[in-house]
């Protein structure tokens, strides 16, 4: 199809959270609305941004993550006792589950990355959040081993139970380990399948925001340069 309008034809994809802070896991949302300096950056650059949905709140019981904290409930009283490994082993199911909505929504987004590129759009990047256990791209949290860390690290477990962000940006660092998230791992490999080496790149909403959007927004540009030599 030919055709004339004022699109640009440049793409990237993000976490839903960077446009929408609301579905931030809750306690760690560090704007009222969206990531706004990594946003308008964005927008300053002429890239289309399109969302990959928010997968805890599609897999953890909803924006408020009730599943999630039911378990770590049980979690966190039955640590301390013989039975505890049990409960290590149903969280592993639990996650397992977790994982195969991860694949089918990477398929997805694979496919309509595939689409894009094969409809003669560039796709610069992904863009993830890299504090998470679903999203990081270069550092992630293991829930299990998270539960286990917190008190470790001299915290009181109830901090994960009514979260607040000023002790979150304390603990969240911590918990992090190097890693792709349970749904980065699985959208890598669906884009390989397809046929397709697309950067995904973390952006760390713990630090400077300026800076660090600056830094995403010259990662984007300088993969795109890259895999067009």
């Amino acid at each position: 199809m030919d055709f004339i309008d004022e699109r640009k034809k440049r793409i990237v994809f993000v976490s839903q959270c960077v446009l929408n802070q609301n579905v931030r896991f809750p306690g760690i949302a560090v704007c009222a609305g969206a990531c706004t300096e990594l946003v308008d950056g964005l927008l300053k650059n002429d890239f289309g941004i399109e969302a990959i949905p928010c997968l805890e709140r599609l897999g953890w019981g909803g924006v408020s993550r009730k599943t999630y904290f039911r378990f770590q409930t049980i979690f966190l009283a039955w640590k301390d006792t013989p039975l505890y490994f049990v409960f290590k082993f149903l969280g592993r199911l639990w996650l397992y589950r977790y994982s195969l909505l991860c694949r089918g929504e990477a398929k997805k987004i694979a496919g309509h990355i595939r689409d894009y590129i094969d409809s003669g759009y560039s796709v610069f990047g992904i863009v993830m959040m890299n504090d998470s256990p679903t999203d990081g791209a270069t550092k992630t949290i293991d829930l299990i081993r998270a539960v286990e860390r917190i008190t470790s690290l001299g915290y009181d477990p109830a901090v994960m139970t009514n979260p607040k962000l000023d002790v979150m940006k304390e603990v969240i660092p911590l918990l992090c380990e190097k890693g792709e998230g349970i749904f980065t791992a699985r959208l890598t490999r669906e884009c390989e399948n397809l046929g397709m080496d697309i950067g995904i790149i973390g952006y760390d909403p713990w630090t400077d925001q300026e800076a660090e959007s600056k830094r995403v927004i010259g990662e984007l540009q300088n993969a795109f340069t890259v895999a067009s030599t």
